[in-house]
């Protein structure tokens, strides 16, 4: 084994994965490294995801009285499961491998529960009412789904490359959930100075504003994650 490092990269939507040596041009669908790269590019699918919701709601000044680390934080919460993978495909004329997997995603309890009161707070959609309106599995906090991904070595051998697809509605639900558990306090804080001064409560407002945009990622999105070995 060479290196031992991790880097996340941003330009390309793939997962790479040093090898040893592969024993045959295809690569299984059961491979360990390449089912814990596609664990990787879930992951950090949700960290830009959330990076990307902390850079609005900062810029509109709407966490004023909020620690962004703790947004953050809170995804190392989030478990993926991911059981019983399939082949779909093995391309007879490249060294591409089309897989699937069932996933299972679950988000903490209290998380959701803050979630939806932060939810009702500003009139929206329960956690569970928008799963419905991106077709996802949803019960008792649980996510579940099959993924789809392709794994293909390089030309030299050494490396693997995964590439997750078809996530994008799950990484919305799961963004959106777990910010909107992060802003409650905020909107709360928000709401009780309304209600003081007798104005209205512009600031929760572009709270949510700037979560809906920030969260409002196309349903092919996926990140990219590199491991060598």
């Amino acid at each position: 084994m060479k290196l031992k490092t991790f880097l996340i990269i941003s330009t390309l939507s793939l997962a790479v994965a040093g090898c040893n040596s592969l024993t045959s041009k295809h690569v299984k669908c059961d491979d360990e490294k390449a089912l814990g790269l596609v664990q990787t590019v879930l992951t950090d699918d949700l960290t830009k995801s959330l990076d990307k919701t902390l850079k609005e709601l900062i810029h509109k000044g709407a966490i004023k009285d909020l620690d962004p680390a703790k947004l953050k934080l809170s995804a190392k919460n989030v478990q993926y499961s991911l059981v019983d993978s399939r082949t779909d495909n093995i391309d007879p004329d490249s060294t591409r491998t089309k897989c699937s997997i069932d996933l299972t995603v679950s988000i903490p309890a209290d998380l959701v529960k803050k979630s939806d009161e932060a939810r009702a707070k500003v009139d929206t959609n329960t956690t569970e009412y928008q799963a419905s309106q991106l077709n996802l599995e949803y019960s008792n906090n649980k996510i579940k789904m099959p993924i789809v991904y392709v794994l293909q070595p390089t030309d030299k051998g050494d490396k693997v490359i995964a590439t997750v697809l078809n996530t994008g509605n799950l990484n919305t639900l799961v963004s959106e959930t777990l910010t909107y558990a992060f802003i409650k306090p905020q909107i709360e804080k928000n709401q009780i100075s309304a209600i003081n001064q007798n104005s209205s409560n512009s600031v929760a407002a572009e709270a949510i504003n700037a979560v809906e945009e920030a969260a409002a990622v196309d349903a092919d999105y996926y990140s990219d994650a590199e491991e060598a070995y």
